[in-house]
C-alpha cells in the first residue's frame, strides 16, 4: 500500500503496458447520473474527496489527454455515465471507460462499459488488481508497484 497527496487540481497517471488509468478527485460535493440497460437511470452521490478513475483500453500517445477530457466531461460539465447491455457490440471499441466513488478496483476480467457498479473498473492485464481509494488529501493505492506520473489538471 501506498499513499499518495493529490489535491483537487491535480490528476495521477498509472501506467501499464497495455494502457493507463488516470485518478482526479471529485473536487466538489455532487452527483453523477448512470443510464443503465434496464431504462433506470442510477445517482451517485459524490463527495469531494471522492475520486474518479478513468481507464484508456489501450497505449496511445493520446491516451492522458482523453483520460483528462472524460474526467473534465464528467466532473465539470455533468456528463452522464453510460453503461451498455452485456453483451453489447460497442463495449469491444470503447477506448475508455470510467467508475468513481470512494474506491475503485481495476479489472481486465470484465466487459468495459457494462458494470454499473462504480467500485470496478476494465483496465489492462498489468494493472488488474489494483485498488484506488480515496483518503483526505489524497488517494491510497494497493498493488501497484510501477512509477506513476502526477501533474497539474
Amino acid at each position: 500500500m501506498v499513499k499518495i497527496p493529490l489535491q483537487y487540481n491535480e490528476i495521477i497517471f498509472l501506467k501499464g503496458k497495455s494502457g493507463t488509468v488516470g485518478v482526479a478527485k471529485f473536487a466538489k460535493n455532487g452527483q453523477i447520473f448512470i443510464g443503465t440497460p434496464d431504462e433506470d437511470e442510477i445517482v451517485i452521490f459524490l463527495e469531494s474527496k471522492d475520486i474518479i478513475a478513468v481507464s484508456s483500453l489501450k497505449d496511445s500517445p493520446h491516451s492522458e489527454d482523453g483520460i483528462k477530457s472524460l474526467i473534465f466531461l464528467l466532473r465539470d460539465v455533468g456528463t452522464p455515465l453510460v453503461v451498455l447491455p452485456s453483451d453489447h457490440p460497442t463495449s469491444k471499441r470503447l477506448p475508455m471507460v470510467a467508475s468513481c466513488g470512494e474506491t475503485v478496483r481495476l479489472d481486465c476480467n470484465i466487459t468495459p462499459g457494462t458494470h454499473p457498479e462504480q467500485d470496478i473498473l476494465c483496465a489492462g492485464n498489468d494493472l488488474s488488481g489494483v485498488e484506488i481509494k480515496a483518503i483526505e488529501g489524497g488517494l491510497e493505492i494497493n498493488g501497484y508497484l510501477n512509477e506513476f506520473k502526477k501533474e497539474k489538471f
